[in-house]
């Protein structure tokens, strides 16, 4: 009997600290999931802000150009899907935060659009397209000049906005809707898209192959060829300084400012595949062979392209020239207006003082 309470006894204590021990791993990974969202939102919130001001310095550098670049609308295009996915993402994390209990048609709709993050990948993938087409047009701008002066249209580029929303729109939100339910009143995002295995690997396939893999050919080749053919000019403009001399000034402006266009555009590509390779690996590798799964690589993959997209905004601050000029600007007004706030109130304090002082002589 004593051998057997013994066994009884250590197989209780066995189980209980292996409870006890289970409890602990999930108040730790719950805490850490709050933390690591926490850091997101500060993120978020950052990049936001970031990118507000870098949109009105773009806007206005483009409103006092005299020579209008439709180039600008696609960077402006490409900062206000940046701005508007780090306000979104900043939206659902709060909602996530709050653990708000979804009921009826409105918890659906607030769970297909926010909770699942579907508001988010639509602007993710209307960001790549736009990017995309971005490095289309300096391709054919320092490969084909003469025929994009030609028949490159405004209203083209314009076209190619309204459909990189398009496009990202359509790429998600109708999955979203469809895939997405309430338990409840517990938002399962993609639930039933994970749930089917066919569904699953198509689309998972097309969406790894048209975001991502597609993007990396554009970027690497034809900027690949953009550097290339730009430092083969700068080399025969440097070896024939007199004809660089003769070149008229406004030439020389005009190609500083593709070349500087075209530097900013390659640290922004350059950063989107470092910050959505690991995801994308991620998700093609891990989820296919073993399933979801809220892991920490997976947090950490998912992390980085959101911050890419709070990356951006100091990427234009530093490179882009004309942002940098009307950021410098800003700086310096700040600065005056604040020294003459400074000086305004010293001043009226030492009148204050002097018509005091005029007042107690005339009164004695």
């Amino acid at each position: 009997m004593s051998g057997n309470d013994t066994t009884a006894f250590s197989g209780d204590n066995g189980s209980t600290q292996a409870t006890t021990f289970l409890e602990n791993g999930w108040l730790l990974a719950a805490t850490v999931e709050f933390c690591v969202q926490c850091v997101m939102i500060a993120t978020g919130l950052a990049g936001t802000a970031a990118n507000a001001v870098v949109l009105y310095a773009l806007i206005l550098h483009n409103s006092r150009e005299t020579k209008k670049r439709v180039i600008n609308w696609l960077v402006i295009n490409q900062n206000l899907l940046d701005l508007c996915c780090g306000a979104i993402f900043i939206i659902i994390l709060s909602l996530r935060v709050s653990n708000i209990c979804l009921t009826g048609a409105f918890g659906y709709v607030l769970c297909a659009i926010l909770l699942s993050g579907n508001a988010t990948y639509c602007l993710v993938n209307a960001s790549v397209v736009n990017l995309m087409t971005l490095t289309i047009e300096r391709y054919m701008k320092v490969f084909f000049p003469f025929w994009s002066k030609k028949n490159l249209k405004s209203w083209m580029i314009q076209a190619t906005l309204v459909f990189s929303w398009i496009a990202g729109i359509i790429s998600m939100c109708p999955l979203g809707f469809v895939t997405s339910i309430v338990v409840d009143g517990t938002c399962l995002g993609y639930f039933l898209y994970f749930q089917t295995p066919e569904i699953k690997s198509g689309y998972g396939a097309w969406n790894f192959l048209s975001f991502f893999l597609l993007p990396l050919v554009i970027f690497v080749y034809c900027y690949g060829q953009i550097v290339f053919v730009m430092r083969k000019q700068m080399r025969v403009m440097a070896s024939h300084n007199l004809e660089a001399s003769a070149q008229s000034t406004s030439q020389a402006q005009s190609k500083r400012v593709k070349w500087n266009i075209i530097k900013t555009m390659i640290i922004v590509s350059a950063f989107f595949i470092i910050c959505w390779c690991p995801f994308n690996v991620y998700v093609m590798a891990v989820e296919n062979m073993f399933g979801p799964s809220e892991t920490v690589g997976y947090i950490i993959t998912l992390f980085l392209p959101y911050v890419n997209v709070s990356v951006n905004p100091f990427i234009y601050a530093t490179k882009h020239e004309g942002v940098r000029r009307i950021l410098a600007r800003m700086i310096m007004c700040h600065k005056h207006d604040g020294v003459a706030a400074v000086s305004g109130t010293a001043g009226t304090s030492g009148n204050t003082a002097g018509s005091g002082t005029r007042k107690t002589q005339t009164t004695v």
